[in-house]
This record gives structure tokens, sequence and C-alpha cells, in this order.
């Protein structure tokens, strides 16, 4: 189940790999990589590394057949000075990424262990999950102990964007890239109207960017990089398209995210 899961991912990712993208005209090109630069150097420190220790089981049949544990890294934005942090649920929780087709009689279980952010100053600081949105894929974390000043993303301005506007994405890279934050300028292939505003972008470049910000041209955040999910349970054909209706990254917009984080932080101020 998982492998056919991650052969979809693999065979997405080359498929959008492969793809033309886009000409622009030399100056537009230029302003847009010279704003990509600012965001870069300005919000890069507000990317963080979430480290989630995962115990996952395999259940069939009503009975386990296997359980591990391992260490699963995914990418975070940390919305407050005190650390609040927005995560795509999808990437924090791989046994609904993978899912099981209807009568199967079998699922894979994973809960959540030991949770940390690994921030840009070196620091590794306890967390907690606070709150869930699988509708929106969207889930918040915060440090055991609040953060101070930190460097962070405000997702509240109202920007609009439209087909072909230039998007700009920050993401760390890997473990063996020191985890760096690098950038990416795409563009949007679509606007999604219902059953709320989505932006549709690149699939390669939106997996990796899950959790992350998107900013448009003039360095304002538009908003946050998640995975659309089929509202229904996706029912192979066989064919092609199959693969894209598993993968849909989209940026949803920063008021969106807003609202979500308002009520994580209620409920984290709840527990204080």
């Amino acid at each position: 189940m998982r492998r056919g899961f991650w052969t979809v991912v693999t065979l997405a990712a080359s498929c959008a790999a492969a793809a033309p993208s886009p000409a622009q005209p030399a100056g537009e090109a230029i302003g847009v990589r010279s704003a990509a630069r600012s965001v870069l150097s300005e919000r890069a420190p507000a990317i963080v590394t979430v480290k989630l220790l995962l115990r996952q089981r395999f259940i069939a049949e009503g009975r386990e057949q296997h359980s591990a544990e391992s260490t699963l890294e995914l990418a975070g934005t940390v919305l407050t000075p005190e650390g609040l942090t927005v995560v795509s649920d999808a990437a924090s929780n791989p046994a609904a990424m993978a899912g099981s087709p209807p009568g199967a009689g079998v699922r894979l279980d994973s809960e959540t262990g030991e949770v940390k952010l690994a921030l840009s100053d070196g620091r590794e600081v306890p967390a907690r999950f606070v709150l869930r949105d699988s509708d929106l894929d969207l889930a918040f974390l915060v440090p055991e102990e609040p953060l101070e000043a930190h460097p962070h993303v405000e997702l509240v301005e109202a920007v609009e964007a439209g087909p072909l506007d230039d998007l700009i994405l920050l993401f760390p890279l890997s473990k063996a890239l020191n985890r760096e934050v690098g950038v990416l300028v795409t563009a949007v292939r679509g606007v999604i109207r219902k059953p709320r505003v989505f932006l549709a972008i690149d699939v390669f470049d939106g997996m990796q960017s899950l959790g992350c910000p998107a900013f448009d041209a003039a360095g304002r955040a538009v908003g946050l990089v998640v995975l659309r999910r089929s509202p229904v349970p996706v029912r192979p054909s066989g064919g092609f398209r199959d693969m894209f209706d598993l993968l849909n990254p989209v940026v949803l917009s920063a008021g969106d995210v807003s609202g979500v984080a308002s009520q994580a932080l209620a409920v984290a101020r709840g527990r204080e």
C-alpha cells in the first residue's frame, strides 16, 4: 500500500520536473528574482524543521501485523514571535496520506511521540501539537516554552493572485544540505474558488514546499502551501490522471490560515 503511494509521488514528481516552464520577458524575470532574493534574506529564519518521533502500526483484519518507530522531518512556518508554528497535516501524518481502499480490511495507524522544532540558530526546542484541521491540511504546534521575538511570517494580508502570476516559495533543503532554506519561483496554474479559494501550483514545487509560505512578486505573503485532498475516497481507475487526484498542492490564502491559527492560539493559551 505505501509502496504504491510513493510510486505515484515519484511519477508525479518526474512528470512535473519534465514540464516546460512558461517563458517570461527578461526584465520581468530579473525583477522577480530580485524580489525572491529579498524574501529569502528576510524570511528564511521563519522556516523551521519539525522533528517528529512517529510510531506506526500496520493493522490487517483487526490485528496488528507490524509496528515501527521512526523520526520524521518536515517543514514548518513560524507565525508568531512566541513560536506558533504551522505544518501540513498530511505531511505530519503519513497514515492519512497513504490511506486505504474502502473495504480493504487494512489500515496504517500513526501516533506522534516526541516533537522538536529545529530552529535556524541551531537550537532544538521541545514542542507539542495543539490543533489539526485535516480539511484544510493544517496542523499547529507550539514550543513547550515560548520563544522570544523569533522571526516569523504574518499571514494576514488579503493578497489576490491570478493564473500565471509569479509566486515565490521558501522551503528547507535536506539534512544532507544542512537544512538551508531554498527558494524558487513558480507560477499560479489555476484559481479554484469553491469550496474556498485555492491557488493550484506545480506538483513538484508544491510537494517540497508543503507547510511553507508563498509570496507574490512584491514580497507580500499570499498564503501557505498545503495538500488539497479529495473530499471523498479516490477509487483508482488505472488512468494516468489518478496521481493528480492524490497529489494537489495548492496555496491556501493567508486569511484562511490566520483564522485557524487564532483557534490554535486559543487552545494553547487555554492549557497554560
